[in-house]
């Protein structure tokens, strides 16, 4: 903003914007604002999930996408308590059938 005061100033004293813009250089040409230094944020390594190899027979399609879900749920590190009540419904669910 007094950047801007100044240039302005500069300029209703002088006939040209030209001149004005050039008078302002020569007067603030060292007085340049340091510029911000950049952060490097830390990539984070991403953990590789093996996944475990499901049974070769033929598995009905319900049930195989019920035992992907239960693996799934059990896999996580940090379980919810939706998550802990969805494995115990699921474990009843593949009981019952």
């Amino acid at each position: 903003m007094k950047n801007l005061l100044y240039y302005l100033f500069i300029r209703i004293t002088t006939r040209h914007a030209l001149t004005a813009l050039k008078i302002y250089q020569t007067i603030y040409e060292g007085k340049e604002k340091p510029k911000s230094k950049k952060t490097v944020l830390n990539k984070v390594e991403k953990k590789k999930v093996v996944k475990e190899e499901q049974p070769k027979f033929s598995v009905d399609p319900k049930k195989q996408e019920i035992l992907d879900s239960l693996h799934y749920l059990k896999s996580k590190e940090i379980k919810t308590k939706q998550d802990k009540s969805s494995i115990s419904m699921l474990e009843g669910v593949l009981a019952s059938m």
